[in-house]
């Protein structure tokens, strides 16, 4: 059933039934669309989602874009829609795609949709608008259209109900990108009802291009039809080159006022848009995409089947769960071709994929672990995408991948990790040597400062703004590499970067206790401030200051020992989000993610279940507002989802979970081989995180260490949860371990 926005927050469906198969109706797509708390400064008061229509990691993203022009696209107090574009990016910090808008409209097109496209826009009601997994509807109240979208993995269909009218028409805007174009071009076929172009655009924050091309056939013929280039509107012209180009289609619809669209979309030619359109959507059979689409991901859901919790702590879960698939993209086409960083037209092997979007910096802290431990085929396609675009390109695994480009956002030497940490969880069917080639050769393209880095051991603050930040990222990337290393044999490389991954302790100012930017010549850079941003991106030392995950041993002695840990993290989590400039957590933000499990290294668990408990009822909710910053893609969601199962991937690089606390009452993974994860906690609650006593295939433990390991080929955990906390896993033998260098 469809399921509107106001229904979802009236649900109260019983949660048992999450055990059954249907999980796509517990998917809020809205959650994410408005502000989920104030306003931090840089698109992080939302959580920048969509609520269109998309396949798991398919390429089409078929959703609204209104006039607030927000990242994601659609921004839920809006109430306007300007067009129904293909491609969307889930969570983003900065706008990209929204290219090649759709919009129905009933009248003459005399005027350029480029130069005046208010006109073109429609009001809408939320009340008339609806969302599923793979499925969108709204009511569109100016032209009294109702749009209707679904998705294949590579192409969309759009069911579009018109008025009787002479004059329904279709305005295709190859040129409205929402980073503007420097080229598109539409081409009309009217023998075959069919629309093709291109558009050329700019990545998310960044200055690289790349083109999309698209085939959209439609199922009535062409009444009139005409082009438009800038200001230029020509009735009856067929085709139309410039980067403010576009098309319009009209249809008579007074006997027959449903028009269907089916739209293929390539990054390699318009001849590979038809062939995936040929191959997945050729029969104008709009309830058999939707229903294929609901399958799909309602498969994916099935990977974790939850029960116990309250009805909106069920769409909370499966709509972070769904968040979590959407990304990284299908890049190559149904041939398997697809366009190479070096321009180039590529062929995967036969059962794989090439994929794009992937966001090192936002993914690397927790969403590749999940994808590997759920989807480790797929995850390997994903790591040997990074390879090949390293091989193709200029050497260097990409930091933020876009298309064909790394748009380079955000800072660190993140595809590095990426690699690395799908390989730890388990996806190992890439190029592992190719790998740690271009983790090791590829750094003078990436690591911004590495000379620094390499003669001083930090990046200078002169260098570089984000400096301090920068050293600890490229501390991760460093122990990243050793790790491969290892598990490769290749001592002398581990060796060398395990001991480099040490460099973080030189940012690190023992008399202030705080992670602060440096000068070259050794002395500590002026007017430090915990919170002050100066040498971190989107946070400040306070917050920063924790991120060293693989070593928390070392950091904590720094600090001054446990006890003091402790309460310096009591004090840092008496605020939950409180922005990037702040002396308080900011877990809208991803360097704050591992945070909350850090009690656990310090042998304090029970405030690692307290504060976990209190981020997922205060910040995390079915609701637009529902996610505390922007989702980037599914990290934010993801993050959720492991909080929620009551185990989290701490350690870059290594297979493994320290323990916090169910949820809910039954968490049932299903892991590759056919293999299962069983967690029970019969007494999880809201007021119940305390874990009391725990045990693992019958056997009692106070470990708060879980290796990948140990669970790979199943196992069963069983909780024992109260509302007082207890010394449980307190010992001295019970923390996670950590890996100091060896020298």
């Amino acid at each position: 059933a469809l399921i509107g926005f106001t229904a979802l927050l009236g649900h109260s469906q019983s949660v048992n039934e999450a055990a059954t198969t249907n999980l796509t109706q517990y998917v809020n797509p809205f959650i994410g669309t408005s502000p989920g708390g104030s306003h931090f400064g840089f698109s992080g008061d939302s959580g920048d989602t969509f609520p269109g229509a998309t396949y798991p990691m398919g390429m089409v993203q078929w959703s609204p874009d209104t006039t607030s022009n927000l990242p994601g696209g659609y921004y839920y107090p809006d109430a306007t829609i300007k067009g129904l574009s293909l491609t969307h990016f889930s969570g983003r910090g900065c706008t990209a795609y929204q290219n090649i808008p759709f919009m129905p409209y009933v009248g003459a097109v005399t005027v350029s949709p480029a130069t005046n496209p208010s006109l073109y826009y429609s009001s809408f009601s939320h009340s008339n608008e609806s969302a599923h997994p793979g499925y969108y509807s709204v009511q569109l109240d100016g032209p009294h259209v109702t749009a209707e979208l679904s998705v294949t993995r590579r192409t969309g269909m759009g069911q579009f109900t018109y008025p009787a009218s002479t004059a329904s028409t279709m305005i295709i805007n190859a040129g409205g990108s929402i980073n503007g174009n420097t080229n598109a071009g539409v081409t009309i076929t009217t023998s075959s009802k069919e629309v093709t172009g291109f558009d050329t655009s700019t990545v998310g924050c960044g200055s690289n291009h790349y083109t999309l091309y698209f085939v959209a056939q439609f199922d009535q013929a062409f009444t009139n039809y005409g082009t438009w280039n800038g200001g230029t509107v020509t009735s009856g012209s067929t085709s139309s080159s410039g980067s403010q180009s576009g098309a319009f289609i009209t249809f008579n619809t007074n006997s027959n006022q449903l028009v269907h669209a089916q739209v293929g979309i390539s990054f390699v030619s318009v001849a590979n848009a038809q062939v995936n359109l040929a191959a997945e959507n050729a029969n104008f059979n709009f309830k058999a995409v939707r229903t294929s689409a609901d399958a799909a991901w309602n498969a994916r859901l099935n990977s974790i089947q939850v029960q116990g919790g309250t009805s909106n702590e069920l769409f909370t879960f499966y709509t972070a769960l769904y968040h979590t698939f959407i990304h990284p993209n299908s890049f190559s086409d149904a041939n398997g071709q697809y366009i190479g960083f070096d321009g180039q037209v590529h062929t995967v092997p036969a059962g794989h994929m090439q994929y794009e979007d992937i966001p090192g910096w936002d993914e690397y802290r927790s969403l590749i672990r999940l994808r590997a431990i759920l989807a480790p085929a797929e995850t390997s396609d994903i790591a040997q995408s990074l390879v090949n675009d390293a091989q193709q390109g200029d050497g260097h695994l990409p930091r933020w991948e876009q298309a064909n480009a790394d748009s380079h956002g955000m800072n660190g030497d993140d595809g590095t990790i990426i690699v690395e940490e799908a390989y730890a969880f388990g996806a190992r069917n890439f190029d592992t040597a190719g790998a740690l080639s271009a983790m090791i050769n590829g750094q003078s393209k990436i690591r911004e400062g590495l000379s620094d880095y390499l003669k001083l051991g930090y990046v200078a603050a002169s260098t570089t703004g984000n400096s301090a930040d920068i050293t600890q990222e490229y501390s991760n990337a460093d122990f990243a590499i050793a790790r491969l290393a290892k598990a490769l044999g290749d001592t002398a490389v581990y060796t060398t970067y395990l001991n480099r991954s040490n460099n973080w302790q030189h940012v690190f100012n023992t008399a202030s206790g705080y992670i602060q930017p440096r000068n070259s010549d050794g002395s500590w850079a002026a007017n430090f401030s915990p919170t002050s941003d100066n040498g971190f991106q989107e946070g400040d030392s306070a917050q920063y200051s924790w991120m060293q995950p693989f070593n928390l041993n070392g950091l904590f002695g720094l600090m001054g020992g446990n006890t003091k840990v402790v309460s310096r993290l009591d004090t840092f989590f008496s605020k939950l989000n409180d922005g990037p400039t702040s002396p308080y957590a900011f877990m809208g933000n991803e360097p704050s993610f591992e945070v909350p499990w850090e009690y656990d290294f310090a042998q304090a668990p029970a405030h690692t279940q307290n504060v976990i408990r209190q981020i997922q009822i205060q910040l995390f909710k079915n609701a637009t507002g529902g996610l505390p910053g922007n989702d980037d893609g599914g990290a934010m969601s993801s993050w959720y989802v492991f909080s929620a199962i009551g185990l989290y991937p701490e350690i870059t690089g290594v297979g493994g979970f320290v323990i916090g606390s169910p949820l809910f009452t039954s968490v049932k993974i299903q892991l590759a081989g056919g293999h299962t994860l069983q967690i029970n906690a019969p007494g999880a609650s809201d007021t119940r995180p305390y874990v009391q006593a725990l045990s693992l295939n019958g056997n009692t433990t106070t470990s708060l260490w879980l290796p990948w390991s140990t669970v790979q080929k199943g196992a069963t955990l069983n909780f024992t949860l109260g509302s007082s906390a207890t010394n449980w896993g307190s010992g001295v033998g019970d923390t996670p371990p950590s890996y100091p260098p060896t020298g």
